[in-house]
């Protein structure tokens, strides 16, 4: 005769438990205190002029299209009809 053990633990159970073990971190996770001194900036400038925008750089509304301020065009009468 054959001698069946049975699990002392749910396997649906032990198999959650190691999903959540391996889960991704939310967005909303908030690390330890800790991690954060120990964490070292992967890029510190060496000299300040890099965090200062050089003198010969064009201002940012020279980036903005013309498009952005041009007045909006008048709607065609059928998009103003109250039919719906």
């Amino acid at each position: 005769a054959r001698s069946w053990s049975i699990p002392s633990e749910d396997p649906y159970e032990e198999a959650a438990q190691q999903l959540l073990e391996q889960a991704p971190r939310s967005p909303e996770y908030v690390p330890d205190l800790i991690e954060l001194e120990d964490h070292v900036p992967l890029h510190i400038p060496k000299h300040l002029e890099d965090l200062v925008p050089t003198e010969d750089e064009a201002p940012t509304e020279a980036y903005i299209p013309e498009v952005a301020s041009a007045p909006t065009p008048l709607l065609p009468p059928s998009f103003l009809s109250p039919h719906i």
